[in-house]
């Protein structure tokens, strides 16, 4: 038995391998239709042996994709749990985003503006005095599916689709629990390299200031004091660069695919480090385009955000299911 993710990102069956040459024969299902099988995993209907000889006619699992998608699939086994070379082009990337920006900028605005308006109303109501806390709770909790669904709206845009404003929220209907713990399981296990740095700086100022009050003269600590702390921060810092950057896909993975947080971490791993170094690029190069987003009064970010996205989600597709930009 199978099941299907519609285009309209909701999933449908479980339906008999008979049901989908139905389906096929009235048009409702084609080779780029999503179908999850018994492992689990989702994959093109085209990419599965036992399905693919439904189409008529068979396409292989090596044909590129429809052509509302500017990507096609390396020549190789493209398959949905991809396991293989890619050639991630960074500036590529960009410019596909810029364009597919210009292009689609009605579709992507809404839900953009949704996500900035509901985090930015969270950090102003969590400043408030007793109840506050439950809004940067709420904050911490809906942080990972919210931004997943941002994630697979720019996603399935880029896939040729018009999601309606409501896949936003697609989080928090299907792998919610997985989104949640692969927002934080990351972030922890990443900030763990700099943990110790913070536990000396903490304490260096800490014992400074407490004995600088017992003295009757309490002031900034110099230096030498903060030199361990510190110290062992920046000696961290390329540690959690590192693994920030191998798990830079896991979340939009996680709805996309339909996988648990856990896996998820363990594909993006073992693709970006085919190739790390120009992972670590286009985050170098997308970080540097909000930082200008910002200094143009922060609405720079309207265009440098939606672009980043972009350009991260094109390079989704290559990585992990290995799609070369064009």
């Amino acid at each position: 038995m199978y099941r299907i993710l519609g285009s309209d990102g909701n999933e449908y069956g479980p339906v008999s391998a008979e049901q989908l040459r139905q389906w096929i024969a009235e048009k409702r299902v084609n080779g780029e239709t999503r179908v999850q099988g018994d492992d689990g995993v989702w994959r093109f209907l085209r990419e599965m042996p036992e399905l693919v000889v439904l189409l008529q006619p068979p396409v292989l699992p090596s044909s590129p994709p429809m052509s509302s998608t500017e990507a096609r699939c390396i020549p190789s086994d493209c398959q949905g749990d991809y396991d293989g070379d890619y050639d991630l082009d960074v500036v590529a990337c960009l410019t596909s985003a810029w364009s597919l920006f210009q292009r689609q900028f009605s579709t992507l605005f809404g839900p953009t503006m949704v996500y900035v308006l509901i985090f930015f109303g969270l950090s102003i109501f969590g400043a408030l005095p007793y109840i506050g806390v439950l809004f940067s709770l709420c904050s911490f909790v809906i942080g990972g599916p919210l931004l997943a669904g941002l994630y697979v709206v720019y996603l399935r845009v880029i896939r040729g689709e018009t999601p309606p404003l409501g896949s936003l929220f697609d989080g928090f209907r299907r792998m919610f629990g997985h989104l949640f713990l692969g927002q934080w399981v990351q972030a922890i296990l990443a900030s763990l390299p700099l943990l110790a740095g913070f536990i000396v700086l903490f304490f260096s100022v800490g014992l400074t200031v407490i004995m600088g009050f017992a003295k009757g003269s309490a002031s900034w600590p110099a230096f030498a004091v903060l030199a361990p702390g510190l110290g062992l921060i920046l000696l961290g810092l390329p540690v959690t660069i590192f693994l920030t950057v191998n798990w830079m896909f896991s979340l939009p993975m996680i709805l996309d695919q339909r996988v648990d947080f856990w896996t998820a971490m363990k594909r993006s791993w073992r693709q970006v480090s085919r190739h790390w170094w120009s992972c670590l690029a286009l985050s170098v190069v997308i970080s540097i385009l909000n930082l200008f987003g910002m200094l143009c009064c922060l609405v720079g970010l309207l265009v440098t955000v939606p672009i980043s996205i972009l350009a991260t989600m094109y390079a989704y597709e290559t990585v992990i299911h290995g799609r070369k930009v064009e």
